[in-house]
């Protein structure tokens, strides 16, 4: 997805994951690529995803699951607010407190 990078191996990305399965789970999707984007060094395909006119993309960086990446790509200022967004509330990757298991 573009907008996303979620670390691997971590208790975000496993939360990510669950998230996203359970969003997109028979949901129709919209996949919309970006102009400014090229595919992954692997050959992957980069792209916006929608559930109707709901960006999902940005809803990981919202939640605090995902963090903005360094690259252009065409919506990347309104990923930077929403990254900004889930700092000053403490969310997901950004929460600083630690509570016991």
């Amino acid at each position: 997805m573009i907008g996303v990078s979620v670390p691997e191996s971590s208790p975000i990305h496993t939360k990510a994951v669950r998230y996203t399965k359970s969003q997109m789970d028979h949901q129709v999707v919209t996949v919309v690529s970006d102009p400014q984007v090229d595919a992954t060094d692997d050959g992957h395909m980069q792209a916006y995803v929608y559930i109707g006119n709901f960006m999902f993309n940005t809803d990981l960086v919202r939640i605090g699951y995902a963090r903005v990446p360094d690259g252009q790509f065409s919506k990347r200022q309104e990923f930077i607010r929403k990254q900004q967004q889930a700092k000053q509330r403490g969310y997901g990757r950004w929460n600083t407190t630690t509570t016991a298991a």
